[in-house]
């Protein structure tokens, strides 16, 4: 993968937006919970699926072909840069869209639709434990509590 990253991001940013747009003009009115980001080392196409698996939008990721990695260490940068741009469009709201149900969900699947990973969850009502907020709690409070009772023996 080449260290062209943020021309990466800008164009799955407006992929993902010209997905949202199009969901959003629906004119069938129906809302969605989950979206499905596919992705092909050989083409470097970009696929998001709506619930149903109907193919919303697509593009190439002129980056992505043949790219040098295995397919795993593929599957974690692409995943990676996905969960970036993600952040983005949550901390720019577009997932505020009333189309958009919640609990909401994009996960990265392979050609089956199987779940490979999951790149964002929204939930008003529910923190997630992996949210990146609380990714070292656990050691912040083993700091917490081996200072509080450090003086205890």
């Amino acid at each position: 993968m080449s260290a062209n990253n943020a021309k990466v991001q800008a164009v799955i940013e407006t992929t993902f937006n010209s997905a949202i747009n199009k969901l959003a003009a629906n004119e069938a009115g129906n809302c969605y919970s989950d979206l499905y980001v596919q992705v092909d080392a050989e083409s470097g196409e970009l696929l998001i699926y709506d619930e149903e698996d109907v193919l919303v939008e697509k593009t190439i990721i002129f980056d992505w072909v043949n790219t040098a990695c295995d397919d795993d260490q593929f599957t974690q940068q692409v995943a990676a840069t996905l969960k970036a741009v993600l952040a983005v469009l949550v901390t720019k709201k577009v997932f505020d869209n009333p189309c958009f149900l919640k609990p909401f969900s994009v996960s990265l699947t392979d050609e089956d639709f199987s779940v490979i990973e999951e790149l964002l969850f929204l939930d008003d009502e529910n923190l997630r434990l992996d949210d990146p907020l609380l990714k070292d709690l656990d050691a912040d409070l083993d700091d917490f509590l081996a200072k509080l009772l450090s003086d205890v023996k």
